[in-house]
């Protein structure tokens, strides 16, 4: 295992980032939460081309699939707001709950998810007219939330109760609640539907999660307060930002052990990689920027200032 720092000042480092192949969706949307904004990242030009105003401590993000919408969750307004990606503005403001925190979108572009972190509960949002389709109630303080690849299940974490709860989509019910590690808040999901990685904050590692019967196969101790994960190079690398030292975790899903750790900025928390499968983007909350990591070398390849108080969490770009 090594450790690589994150000072990118070299001419010939930011060369080699500015050289490699980009994917078709060049934008990533940067909630950042004590500036009331979302910073509108071109992953091209590395730089943020935008800055939209979102008022209620923007925190959460989902893009949907055809990528015209981004919802932002948005907890001190009791909702979300709604960003038009063409025209860089809010279009709607939905009132969800007081406790919107984890947001997620269905494959299929129709439903919205989000989590009520004072409720436990789990709103059901259709995407058309903003109406709330149910209410299900999960565990305590419900956080990261993710639907799987076919669009059959919505898979919660559940931070206070220690556990990932499995909803079936179909009828809207829970189907199994399975305990993780402690206080888990990220979830992943591979491009299979197969496997789930837990970032658990409290015991400082990743519960590996089969999900046909929900059970866990493996527990990877990472770094300190592990927030969020995110899958890289066709699934073999999982990248965990650990808030508390300013890393990201790398591990080898083949093996499940530890590869690398790399130095990202201060308190790094939201994690999503590139449509490129290759560049990985960390929110660094403390610092106010966003460190870009190259999956293969395993280095900082680039860092773009954004807002204050950049979190990010959940899926930032578009498929």
């Amino acid at each position: 295992m090594y450790f690589i720092k994150s000072q990118v000042v070299a001419i010939a480092i930011a060369a080699t980032f500015f050289t490699v192949p980009l994917g078709a969706t060049p934008f990533a949307y940067i909630s950042n939460q004590l500036d009331d904004s979302v910073s509108i990242i071109d992953t091209e030009q590395g730089k943020v081309v935008d800055t939209i105003s979102v008022h209620g401590k923007p925190a959460g993000v989902a893009v949907a699939p055809a990528g015209d919408n981004v919802y932002i969750s948005t907890p001190e307004a009791q909702g979300f707001a709604v960003l038009d990606s063409k025209n860089r503005k809010v279009i709607a403001k939905v009132t969800v709950s007081d406790g919107a925190l984890g947001i997620a979108a269905s494959p299929d572009g129709k439903r919205i998810y989000v989590a009520d972190w004072y409720h436990n509960n789990v709103d059901v949002i259709d995407a058309g007219d903003f109406r709330i389709i149910k209410t299900i109630a999960v565990g305590d303080s419900p956080s990261g939330l993710l639907v799987s690849p076919d669009n059959r299940w919505l898979y919660v974490a559940n931070r206070l109760s220690n556990s990932v709860s499995k909803i079936d989509l179909n009828n809207l019910t829970i189907s199994k609640t399975t305990p993780v590690g402690t206080h888990p808040f990220g979830l992943t999901i591979d491009a299979r539907g197969e496997r789930i990685y837990v970032a658990n904050v409290q015991s400082d590692d990743v519960t590996v999660l089969e999900t046909r019967r929900l059970l866990p196969i493996a527990t990877v101790k990472v770094n300190m307060l592990p927030y969020a994960t995110a899958l890289a190079l066709n699934d073999s690398r999982l990248f965990v930002t650990n808030q508390d030292d300013g890393s990201v975790s790398v591990i080898d899903t083949a093996s499940l052990k530890e590869i690398a750790l790399i130095e990202v900025g201060n308190k790094p928390e939201g994690i999503n990689t590139h449509p490129d499968d290759r560049h990985v983007y960390v929110a660094n909350w403390f610092d106010n920027t966003v460190s870009v990591i190259d999956a293969k070398t395993l280095k900082v390849v680039d860092t773009i200032k954004t807002g204050k108080g950049s979190r990010a969490f959940g899926q930032f770009f578009g498929k």
